[in-house]
């Protein structure tokens, strides 16, 4: 169900706006790896999972989930639930163990959809120590509304590879995300003129 909907999806916004994605070679054939990407819109799952060749799985707010319909609809979709505002350890568990498994986990470490960078929370960096898989920072530009023939670009940054011998604390975890926040300012602007 995930590629049909991947296809469909992808046609439609190809059709309508246009995708532009750069640094494919970046996400790995295989294996776990934490995708770290900017958040503007309600958009960005969508288009992310349409310009990645893999997969993406997605924690989404545990609300959506009582719904039968979506229910069912999002666990086809690889997402799974997450209680907001809450040390949800049944999402990090999750999480993590989709990683060991080889997928891919789909974060936005704003925390918050914004047009403007905002500051990077460290759940990237924590679900990647954990699980000791790359963070592959993606920065996506125009997908705050769709506007005819307005081309949607995708830039995917280089691996962020944690040390094997790295400890989840604090300093490491801050290190990791000012990381991605380098990778992402240095992605947006290459779309800048």
């Amino acid at each position: 169900m995930y590629s049909f909907f991947v296809r469909l999806l992808r046609g439609i916004i190809i059709l309508f706006s246009g995708l532009e994605v750069h640094g494919l070679e970046n996400i790995p054939d295989q294996g776990g790896a934490v995708i770290a990407a900017n958040h503007v819109s309600l958009l960005d799952p969508v288009v992310l999972g349409c310009s990645i060749k893999r997969p993406i799985h997605f924690m989404a707010k545990a609300e959506l989930f009582k719904n039968p319909f979506l229910n069912w609809l999002f666990s086809k979709l690889y997402a799974f639930p997450v209680r907001r505002g809450v040390a949800d350890r049944e999402a990090l568990r999750t999480a993590i163990q989709r990683l060991e498994l080889g997928n891919l986990l789909g974060v936005f470490p704003e925390g918050t959809r914004s047009k403007e960078l905002q500051e990077i929370h460290n759940g990237a960096a924590l679900f990647g120590l954990k699980a000791n898989v790359p963070i592959i920072p993606v920065y996506m530009h125009n997908t705050d509304f769709l506007k005819f023939r307005r081309k949607i670009s995708v830039y995917i940054g280089q691996p962020i590879i944690p040390k094997a011998d790295a400890k989840t604390n604090k300093t490491e975890l801050l290190a990791i995300s000012n990381q991605i926040a380098e990778q992402f300012s240095l992605l947006n602007r290459k779309e800048s003129p």
